[in-house]
């Protein structure tokens, strides 16, 4: 008998389609689809309980959101980036702004370390957000009541990283066995490339570049499982590649529009199914989202 591939994710029809308007609970139809599952199609940022549905079902399941739910955020990739060995650069973590902010003033080892100017980092936030450039103590405690530490699907605090100035920006947009790669660079007189503070987006560039950021990120995808995420990578003046972030929602205009992107992700699902010995065409895109 021919198991169903279920669907989770709004932009993409399978066998059965089961999308989590408004926030509504699992129930037991949920569970009983689970339970016949020949795959699980996830949204791509996805609840807890749906993880733990998808888990215990035993299907194979994509994108896999594991870190995303555990160790999402500034201060959550730090640690997995220090738990998984890979390079990153030099990061002091703190609960919140008052301690960081007195191991600087105090001149502690491991801050004094990072040099300064350092970089600020809220443990939420993204495309730029909630990361500052600071010089000295002062202008650190002055980011109180705008350096946010919580963050959602990690855990909150604050990380203290070393500025690498003059590196090369990069993004590594991961999608199953695919990787796309686009560099950015600041606007004048600010140190984020992010696309929405200034950022300019540059498709080409150093074809060594393009490897070492891809085969760092790759790295990191093998070790943490991730299947979809968009990888922040620094290429400093000494031509070092280092981990900054990663991003499981970010923005799609480097790689076409929303249109484009959901085609390259349904193509790499179909290619997943395919891994598993599954029928790709069994999966389209919606109606709704063409």
């Amino acid at each position: 008998m021919l198991r169903p591939i279920v669907s989770y994710h709004p932009g993409l029809e399978a066998d059965i389609n089961l999308v989590l308007v408004s926030q509504r609970p699992l129930d037991d139809h949920d569970r009983e689809v689970a339970r016949e599952a020949g795959a699980i199609l996830l949204p791509q940022i996805c609840r807890a309980d749906l993880f733990a549905l998808a888990r215990e079902s035993g299907a194979p399941f994509f994108p896999n959101p594991a870190v995303h739910l555990s160790l999402d955020g500034k201060v959550g990739n730090h640690r997995l980036f220090a738990d998984l060995g890979l390079p990153h650069p030099p990061t002091v973590e703190f609960a919140d702004l008052t301690s960081a902010a007195k191991a600087w003033e105090e001149g502690r080892d491991d801050v004094a370390a990072l040099g300064a100017p350092l970089v600020a980092k809220g443990a939420g936030g993204g495309m730029g957000d909630n990361v500052f450039l600071v010089n000295n103590p002062a202008e650190l405690r002055g980011l109180a009541g705008r350096l946010e530490t919580y963050c959602h699907r990690g855990p909150s605090g604050l990380v203290l990283q070393r500025y690498h100035a003059g590196a090369v920006d990069m993004r590594v947009e991961l999608l199953h066995d695919a990787a796309d790669v686009y560099w950015r660079r600041a606007a004048d007189e600010e140190f984020r490339a992010n696309l929405c503070q200034g950022g300019t987006l540059i498709k080409d560039g150093s074809p060594a570049q393009r490897q070492a950021a891809v085969e760092l990120a790759r790295r990191l995808q093998k070790a943490a499982g991730l299947d979809l995420a968009g990888v922040d990578v620094i290429i400093t003046s000494q031509g070092e590649p280092l981990l900054l972030e990663v991003n499981f929602f970010f923005g799609r205009r480097a790689l076409g529009g929303h249109e484009v992107f959901l085609e390259r992700y349904l193509n790499a699902v179909r290619r997943w199914l395919a891994g598993q010995g599954l029928e790709p065409q069994r999966v389209r895109l919606a109606q709704d989202d063409l």
